[in-house]
């Protein structure tokens, strides 16, 4: 191999991460920006004994589906690694890749749901981004690269909000005033509906004078109302630095509005975030008005929308802040009959002991990170509840949470995959589960 370090060969499939499958010699590698049914030159990038790993130097025949990416920074930044794929054979690919699992795993679904999915570009409103001060002191912002530590400097991202774009590209210019002495360690910006955010960590609190200096660069930009939040070492969350500024919000549907602040999650995707509400609330059970429990509730992008269904709904969430922007969301929606507490999720005992005196629960909805929620599934399948809705963002953890359910006699009706990351390899999906 050393003495020949190209190589050639047919691609017969697709990883999870979308990286090409193809075979030399009948050994395994794994090629990034090779798509299936094509015929590719690569370099070897890493030689294992049972497989390699490479990346295209040229491709010799190419697939039908295959497209050339827009972006001026693919293969070089780490955020998209399938737009070299059609974006309607990159949703088709994640369902397979979904239903390939469905069946390793040997559990059975109903009804396959069409995919969830919103506009292919300009789709993100919050982004975290790198950066670094160069040699000559200006600002380097960007993304990882794919595979290493080393920023990858962009002035435009087409997955972002129109909005951001104009930010990012001057980026460096707002931050020249920050002092040598201080170090940014990472830049948030977020697209609310009512302004732009642009949320920096550092070492070190930004002196009042710069603060302002900054602020008014930022408002000397054209267009929507922009925000700068600051947060050093020492604090715990982000301090809005812009005068009289408005609470950030964005709607989840025409009567409710999700209050947050940088720093806290929320669903990147505006689009497919209303699609997925909607279609949760499509597969209910019209005849389910009781007690709606949503595990893992953020600050009640769920809960909230819940709320017009049940005579009851209660959103547990393992962090304070989390919770207190929940309750404060309720309140500026007047939503009454929703209640949010701190859980610790990763602890049965504490689920139970936060929901021993709701009585019948009708709905369990969950929505938990990437590690699934296998510390509680077992209160889950006993909680007795007709329906379980999963919106899982890894299908090997929902998967294994799945057969919890399983065993306990409930039957997966639905499941259907949402375009959450177009031109990402990230599969998120939403089941519903009955008794």
């Amino acid at each position: 191999m050393a003495n020949n370090p190209n190589l050639t060969c047919e691609i017969n499939d697709l990883l999870h991460d979308g990286r090409g499958v193809g075979r030399v010699n009948g050994k395994a590698y794994f090629i990034e920006g090779a798509l299936p049914d094509e015929e590719v030159e690569f370099f070897i990038t890493k030689e294992k004994r049972n497989f390699g790993e490479g990346r295209v130097s040229r491709v010799l025949k190419p697939s039908q589906h295959r497209e050339k990416p827009d972006c001026n920074y693919f293969s070089r930044c780490g955020g998209c690694s399938l737009q070299h794929l059609n974006h309607e054979k990159q949703v088709e690919f994640k369902s397979e890749q979904l239903l390939t699992s469905l069946e390793r795993s040997s559990l059975k679904v109903s009804n396959i749901l069409d995919p969830v999915m919103g506009p292919s570009w300009g789709y993100r409103r919050r982004a975290r981004l790198a950066v670094q001060r160069s040699k000559s002191g200006q600002f380097l912002v960007g993304f990882r690269n794919s595979r290493s530590s080393r920023i990858e400097p962009i002035e435009t991202c087409l997955t972002l909000d129109g909005e951001l774009n104009k930010i990012l590209l001057e980026l460096p210019f707002i931050l020249d005033a920050v002092p040598r002495s201080i170090k940014l360690l990472e830049i948030e910006l977020v697209a609310a509906d009512n302004a732009l955010a642009i949320a920096v960590e550092s070492n070190k609190k930004l002196p009042l004078q710069i603060a302002g200096q900054l602020s008014q660069r930022l408002s000397d930009m054209s267009g929507m109302a922009k925000q700068l939040w600051w947060k050093d070492k020492h604090s715990k969350k982000f301090e809005c630095l812009t005068v009289d500024f408005e609470t950030l919000f964005f709607k989840i549907e025409d009567d409710i509005k999700i209050y947050f602040e940088p720093g806290q999650f929320i669903q990147v995707n505006h689009t497919v975030n209303q699609h997925l509400i909607k279609q949760m609330l499509n597969l209910l059970s019209p005849s389910l008005t009781g007690t709606a429990v949503d595990l893992y509730c953020g600050s009640g992008n769920l809960s909230l929308a819940l709320a017009s269904y049940f005579d009851r709904v209660v959103g547990l969430e393992g962090l304070q802040s989390l919770v207190a922007g929940a309750i404060e969301n309720a309140k500026r929606n007047v939503i009454g009959n929703v209640e949010f507490a701190v859980v610790d999720l990763g602890d049965i005992k504490s689920l139970e002991k936060a929901v021993e005196n709701l009585g019948v629960i009708d709905l369990v909805v969950l929505d938990p990170p990437r590690g699934g929620a296998a510390d509680i599934m077992p209160w889950i399948a006993k909680s007795g509840a007709s329906q379980v809705v999963y919106v899982s963002c890894h299908p090997s953890t929902m998967l294994r949470d799945a057969h919890v359910l399983e065993e306990s006699g409930y039957k997966m009706l639905n499941l259907g995959v949402l375009d959450m990351f177009p031109h990402s390899s990230h599969i998120e999906s939403i089941s519903l589960f009955v008794k």
